[in-house]
């Protein structure tokens, strides 16, 4: 076992009562994770067993810090967290290293991010492999083998999120990237390390191109490192830098209880907020950019007439620039003459009158070659506005994309005011940000021998400076994380956005089907399209948080008016039955199926409300599946509580304690593919029908 960290994991059995749900933490995991902060942030410790490493000069900051001079300072920050700063100097170079980290009294987490300056008058020696994570756990002889588990990340195919269970039996190892600088491109920066009956989350806020390695010793050891990929770094005088976030959340007895307790954490830390308010995902409806403005007038129009409760009208790509194909134009965002005259703001006018939101693309990282982008910051548009400036651009031979410097302050602070004016301008709700290049090249191609890594810090630096000042001059304004479909998730993001096209992967059922169930152990908000009107398992395979409806537009290309045999009243009740459900999505989840992409299984889902002490059950048979009926045992319910049951579309209401449906529910569908919807709530004592808080 090398010098790094140690968390003591011996076998324990627990029995959880019925009434314990696992978004609740418990007091064993949060002794666990206040003993483990004593460790690292205590004041009692004169040298703290820090979870984060470093070589600088040549030397580990095991050895270093040892020697340097070590400043405490804790605060709190609000009701229910503590700020602590550790800040180490080195009195022979000035650098100082700042260790900020935030405990939780309502969360058995820890959260941290270390800073770097150069205090000092000169060039600071090499500093490298910056590890923000660095720490091993041990687990008891006879203790169960960790299992590590994660998931695929975005990759534009039906296993897009799917979860992986490794064990890391003696002497294993696991490295894992992402794909090309895209935080959840290929690998979800997410991790659940199971030590049998208790384990550790860990979620990892960068941006860009991390890395995690999870390597287990002949013995009972396991050491976990995570960070950027790449650091070898000198810092000038003056300048600082940062590492990516570390979240880590201790659990105990079942391991979806880490899942659960990642979930209620994100949503209680790391959620947007819309004017102050914690965001609901939004209901959306899809359309192309190049559809002329009248049939988009059209058809808002005919969405208020038939009240279909749809909260944001979304233009997609090709609005812009001067024609096909849309992918080419990206750098001139300046409206289309030939679709839109009058600019965005007849739409968005439009939209807005008829009670929804306005939710418009756009993709101001990637420049393509000889737009207006290109042209004036590379050169031959010089202006007052726009001039030349080809350092706001980073450039590859023989790529006809650039991407625009966020690691540059003046370009970035360019960009915040040229989006925020267009936010403006052209009344955007929803600002929807794209990002269909892998930027890890132009990075590293930018750096000099002795600053690898620095471009790529900037450049996320830049990137949440431009959300958070954008988010801050719009205060109801929300951000779409797209990136390809799902390929920028992580703990960074997940506070400043939604993605609401999570997978640009198959549309079919059950690839979307594999993606909610997949997600939702990390996400608890995300979206993607539901796109055949009148079909109900359609819908509800592609049903989430969130929804794309795309039932009168189909691909990247101009749509037409609504037809006139749409299913109004359908997609009335059915949109509205998504906004009684919506609020679940909230809740502790739990996949009641195995995970599979056979078409002849059936795949179910729950969420359940512990606050409210209620929620549902998705169950999907697939078109092969020869079995009309399935149980399902339920989680989280109180094993004593009556609990009343709806199944919506036959409107059958039964009751069962929360002993029965811990034994199973009973789901039968006659036809396949097919779909079922049960809601439950506890009964309540007084009389008379009940109403769900949530509906």
């Amino acid at each position: 076992m090398r010098g790094a960290i140690t968390v003591l994991f011996v076998s324990f059995s627990i029995l959880f009562a019925g009434e314990v749900s696992a978004m609740t933490p418990n007091k064993q995991e949060m002794k666990e994770a206040s003993q483990w902060s004593q460790g690292r942030l205590g004041a009692a410790r004169r040298k703290p067993d820090l979870p984060f490493s470093f070589t600088y000069g040549g030397r580990s900051s095991r050895d270093l810090l040892k020697e340097w001079r070590l400043e405490r300072k804790t605060r709190r920050v609000g009701k229910t967290r503590k700020q602590h700063a550790l800040t180490y100097s080195d009195p022979a170079t000035g650098l100082k290293v700042r260790f900020e980290a935030l405990t939780y009294d309502d969360y058995p987490a820890v959260e941290w991010v270390v800073h770097f300056k150069n205090e000092g008058k000169k060039d600071t020696p090499i500093l490298e492999s910056i590890r923000a994570l660095d720490m091993s756990l041990s687990r008891a002889g006879s203790a169960e083998e960790f299992i590590l588990h994660h998931a695929v990340g975005a990759v534009a195919s039906d296993d897009d999120f799917a979860p992986v269970a490794e064990p890391l039996g003696p002497n294993a190892s696991v490295q894992l990237t992402p794909g090309g600088g895209r935080s959840s491109s290929q690998v979800m920066p997410f991790f659940n390390v199971d030590a049998g009956r208790r384990g550790i989350v860990i979620a990892i806020g960068w941006t860009g191109q991390w890395a995690a390695s999870f390597q287990r010793d002949g013995q009972t050891g396991l050491n976990i490192r995570a960070g950027m990929e790449l650091t070898h770094l000198k810092l000038h005088p003056g300048e600082q830098i940062r590492t990516p976030r570390i979240l880590l959340l201790f659990w105990k007895g079942d391991r979806m209880r880490g899942h659960n307790l990642l979930r209620s954490h994100i949503l209680a830390y790391h959620r947007p907020r819309l004017g102050g308010k914690p965001l609901e995902s939004p209901v959306t409806t899809g359309n192309w950019g190049a559809t002329p403005t009248q049939v988009h007038v059209d058809n808002i129009r005919k969405i208020a007439e038939h009240k279909l409760p749809l909260e944001y009208y979304w233009i997609d790509a090709e609005w812009y620039g001067e024609g096909p194909p849309w992918w080419a134009n990206v750098g001139s965002w300046s409206p289309n003459p030939r679709f839109h005259p009058k600019g965005m703001r007849a739409i968005s006018d439009a939209a807005h009158a008829a009670g929804m939101k306005f939710m418009l693309w756009l993709e101001p990282e990637r420049v393509f070659k000889g737009t207006q982008f290109w042209r004036a910051f590379a050169g031959g548009e010089a202006s007052a506005r726009r001039r030349e400036h080809p350092e706001w651009l980073l450039k590859l031979e023989g790529n006809d994309n650039a991407l625009f410097n966020l690691a540059n302050p003046e370009a970035r602070r360019w960009l915040t005011d040229f989006m925020s004016e267009k936010i403006s301008d052209e009344g955007i709700d929803c600002y929807r940000q794209d990002f269909n290049i892998e930027p890890l090249e132009f990075w590293r191609a930018a750096d000099a021998p002795d600053r690898q890594g620095i471009t790529e810090i900037r450049y996320i630096e830049g990137l949440y400076a431009f959300w958070d000042e954008l988010l801050r001059r719009h205060p109801r304004l929300i951000i779409d994380n797209c990136a390809s479909g799902g390929r920028r998730i992580d703990l960074e993001t997940t506070g400043r956005s939604v993605p609401l096209w999570r997978s640009d992967g198959p549309r079919d059922p059950i690839a979307h089907q594999c993606h909610t169930y997949g997600l939702l152990f990390w996400a608890p908000f995300s979206a993607t399209s539901v796109d055949e009107p009148g079909d109900m398992y359609n819908f509800r395979s592609g049903m989430c948080s969130s929804l794309c409806t795309n039932w009168w537009v189909h691909g990247d290309g101009p749509a037409g008016p609504i037809p006139p045999d749409f299913p109004y009243d359908w997609a009335r009740e059915t949109l509205l039955q998504h906004r009684r459900i919506r609020p679940y999505y909230s809740g502790d989840y739990y996949p009641l199926t195995p995970y599979s992409k056979a078409d002849d299984v059936w795949m179910a889902y729950q969420l359940h409300r512990q606050d409210l002490d209620e929620g549902m059950v998705v169950a999907l048979r697939r078109p092969k599946n020869g079995n009309p009926a399935i149980s399902l045992p339920l989680k989280g319910l109180r094993a004593n509580a009556k609990y009343e049951l709806e199944f919506v579309d036959t409107g059958e209401k039964r009751t069962a304690t929360g002993k029965q449906l811990a034994e199973g529910l009973t789901v039968e569908l006659r036809e396949a593919p097919g779909s079922a919807l049960v809601i439950y709530r506890k009964k309540r004592a007084a009389a008379g029908p009940s109403r769900s808080r949530v509906g």
